[in-house]
C-alpha cells in the first residue's frame, strides 16, 4: 500500500513540474524562430530538414561555392583564414551570411536563432570570425561531425556577432525602426553527416556548449538545449503519466521542439518505418513534419516571425531541396550535376520565389562574386 501511495504522489510531483513549465512556456516572449531534425530511420541514410522563421524574407538566395576558394574571418581584428577543402550549396541571408547547407561529403550545417547566446570577450591575439562566415567555415573544412567536433572543442576562433543596425543599415544601407536596429544576430549551430552522428553548438555565458551524437537530432530556439531537452523529457513523463500521446500545438520553440521529437520518434520506429519503403517517401515525411512545426503566414496578434522557407539535405543522394513558402513548388540541387572542382566559378540563384523553379535548377544558377561577410566595422578593440 505504501508503494502504491508513493507511486501516485510521484506521479503527481511529475504531474505537476511538467504543468509548471508548460505554462512557463507561455509566458516567454516568442523570438525569431527556427526549426530542424534529422531523419534517420532507415538503411537509405539520413535526412535534415529544416525551416527559416523571420519576420519577412531575409533576402534568400542560394549558392554553390567550390573547393580551393581563399577565405578570411571577415572581422577585421585577426581575422582567421582558410582554404575550403570541400564544396557546398548553401543558403544566405541579407548577402552576408550561409545560414544553411550541404557540402560534398554531406556535411550538413544550419544556423538557428538564440537569443540566450553570449560568444564571450575577445581576447588579445584570439582569431576571429564573423557570425556570417560560422557556417561556411564548418562546410569548408569538415567532412563529418566527429571531425568538427574534434577541432572547433579547441576553439579556434572567436565568433563576431553583429545586430541588426551593424548589418541592415551599415552593410545593406536599409532604414530600421530605432527599436530593432540593436536586435542582435545570435544563433546557435546545428550538424549532421551521412553516418546520422549530430551536433548542437551553442555559446553561453562565454563558454562553448557541445552535444554531441546521433540522438541530438532536433534543434529549435529559446531556451537554451540543455533546457529544451529537460522541457521535452518532462513532457514525456506526462504522457508517461497519463497513458497518452499528447503533443503541444502552440508555434512557441518549446512546443516544436516537443511536436518534432513525437514525430520523429514515430518516424524512427521500425514497424513505422517500413511503411515508407523508398526515398522519395522517407523525404516526403520529413518535409512533412519540418511543415508541421512552421509558421504560417498572416498569424494575427502574434509577435512572431513566419516560415519563409524551408529545405531538406538527402545526406546519401547528395539533393539539396529547397521551399519559398510563397511558391506552391519544391525545387531542388543534385550535387553531381554542379562544377564543385577548385578554379570552377562561384553560381548563384538569386529569385529562389520565381514560380518557374520547379524540379532540378542546377542549370539556373549563374556566375556571381561571392557574398562577403565581412563585419570590421563592428569588430571590438
Amino acid at each position: 500500500m505504501m508503494k502504491k501511495h508513493n507511486l501516485i504522489i510521484k506521479k503527481v510531483a511529475t504531474l505537476l513540474v511538467v504543468l509548471i513549465t508548460i505554462l512557463s512556456m507561455a509566458v516567454v516572449p516568442p523570438a525569431q524562430a527556427c526549426s530542424r531534425l534529422v531523419y534517420d530511420g532507415s538503411s537509405n541514410g539520413p535526412i535534415t530538414a529544416r525551416s527559416m522563421d523571420w519576420l519577412n524574407d531575409p533576402g534568400t538566395e542560394l549558392w554553390v561555392f567550390p573547393k580551393g576558394m581563399e577565405r578570411d574571418g571577415g572581422a577585421g581584428c585577426n581575422p582567421i583564414t582558410w582554404t575550403s577543402k570541400y564544396g557546398s550549396i548553401v543558403t544566405s541571408s541579407y548577402n552576408m551570411g550561409t545560414v544553411d547547407g550541404i557540402n560534398e561529403k554531406g556535411l550538413v550545417a544550419n544556423l538557428l536563432f538564440l537569443t540566450a547566446t553570449d560568444y564571450g570577450k575577445i581576447e588579445p591575439g584570439d582569431q576571429t570570425l564573423s557570425i556570417g562566415g560560422w557556417g561556411q567555415y564548418v562546410l569548408d573544412n569538415y567532412a563529418t561531425v566527429n571531425e568538427a567536433v574534434t577541432e572547433l572543442q579547441q576553439e579556434p576562433f572567436r565568433i563576431i556577432p553583429a545586430t541588426a543596425k551593424d548589418i541592415l543599415s551599415r552593410k545593406l544601407g536599409l532604414d530600421i525602426p530605432e527599436n530593432r536596429s540593436q536586435l542582435e544576430f545570435t544563433l546557435h549551430l546545428s550538424l549532421s553527416d551521412p553516418s546520422g552522428d549530430s551536433a548542437i553548438f551553442e555559446y553561453i555565458n562565454g563558454e562553448l556548449k557541445i552535444h554531441h551524437g546521433k540522438e541530438y537530432n532536433v534543434l529549435t530556439n529559446d531556451p537554451t538545449f540543455d533546457e529544451q531537452l529537460a522541457i521535452n523529457n518532462n513532457w514525456n513523463q506526462l504522457n508517461d503519466v497519463v497513458g497518452g500521446s499528447f503533443v503541444p500545438g502552440s508555434n512557441h520553440p518549446s512546443s516544436r521542439f516537443i511536436r518534432a521529437s513525437y514525430y520523429l520518434g514515430q518516424m524512427n520506429n521500425a514497424c513505422l518505418s517500413k511503411l515508407l519503403k523508398n526515398r522519395r517517401n522517407e523525404l516526403a515525411a520529413a518535409l512533412g513534419i519540418i511543415r508541421n512545426v512552421s509558421d504560417p503566414l498572416g498569424l494575427s496578434g502574434l509577435a512572431i516571425s513566419t516560415t519563409q522557407w524551408r529545405t531538406v539535405s538527402d545526406q546519401t543522394n547528395l539533393t539539396y531541396f529547397f521551399e519559398f513558402t510563397k511558391s506552391p513548388n519544391v525545387f531542388w540541387v543534385e550535387m553531381s550535376k554542379l562544377n564543385l572542382e577548385e578554379g570552377a566559378p562561384v553560381m548563384k540563384l538569386e529569385n529562389v520565389d520565381s514560380l518557374s523553379l520547379v524540379g532540378e535548377v542546377s542549370g539556373e544558377f549563374q556566375k556571381a562574386e561571392p557574398f562577403s561577410w565581412d563585419l570590421s566595422t563592428v569588430c571590438p578593440r
